[in-house]
């Protein structure tokens, strides 16, 4: 009888420890640098200075008992390959749009997309350079001649064609603005931290190039989780968005402070 009170014992056990093994997740990011959220280009990571999006998402391991593994890529394999065939279980800073959905999952409440558990705010600006007579009003663009430059695979490229306009899109902020600054391009549209940071750093960009306002549009950003992952994992993967939501307000502000001294 002794015996059989052991062995009952064991399994109970055992199937308890199983229960609490860490679970193992699978994150991608960009690859490219969107400063200050995301530092360093290519799929290399800088612990030391990852960026603030990269460090919030670390803190959901010891909030959640979760192990994750950060991998980069460009943005849109990210998303219609990594994401979609749920080879990444998540993907960040993603904002909104319905095709998206298809790749993936938001945070949702009654089937609305739930703003309270976004990851960030962040808004996109124009950049001219000083010289120019290009005007910008919040709603229309005057005396554009060529064309307006962003980064291949962010959502603004869709706004800016949604509003008229012709998009030239490149591999990343940093050489749109370049173009901007040879003359190829009238206006660049990129993240305002970015745009602003590339510009301050550069005594080149900084002596020619201005910004814009107001801001073409501010957005919400998220982290996306599989289909397969939420299908699977439901509790989790609102536990996640939750955890994260508590993240951002308690601990972003610090994070991203470092960034800037």
């Amino acid at each position: 009888m002794k015996k059989l009170i052991f062995l009952i014992i064991d399994i109970l056990l055992f199937s308890f420890l199983l229960n609490a093994e860490t679970t193992n997740l699978v994150f991608v990011y960009e690859d490219k640098q969107a400063f200050p959220v995301i530092l360093g280009n290519g799929q290399n990571i800088d612990w030391d200075k990852p960026g603030a999006s990269v460090e919030c998402i670390k803190l959901l391991e010891k909030k959640l008992d979760i192990k994750i593994t950060f991998k980069r890529f460009p943005w849109k394999r990210c998303l219609e390959i990594m994401l979609k065939s749920g080879e990444a279980d998540g993907a960040f800073n993603a904002s909104y749009k319905k095709e998206r959905e298809d790749f993936g999952v938001y945070p949702k409440k009654n089937g609305l997309i739930d703003e309270s558990r976004k990851f960030n705010r962040i808004s996109y600006c124009f950049y001219k350079l000083k010289e120019s007579k290009i005007t910008w009003d919040g709603k229309e663009i005057k005396n554009l001649s060529k064309k307006i430059g962003a980064p291949l695979g962010y959502s603004i490229v869709d706004d800016l064609k949604g509003m008229g306009y012709t998009v030239e899109t490149s591999s990343s902020t940093a050489n749109t603005l370049k173009e901007l600054f040879v003359g190829i391009l009238d206006l660049v549209a990129a993240l305002e931290t970015e745009g602003d940071y590339l510009i301050e750093k550069s005594p080149e960009f900084n002596k020619s190039i201005e910004k814009l306002n107001p801001p073409i549009v501010s957005k919400n950003y998220y982290l996306m989780l599989s289909h397969q992952f939420v299908n699977k994992n439901p509790q989790l993967a609102e536990k996640i968005w939750d955890a994260l939501a508590e993240i951002r307000k308690k601990n972003f502000p610090n994070i991203i402070k470092k960034y800037y001294k």
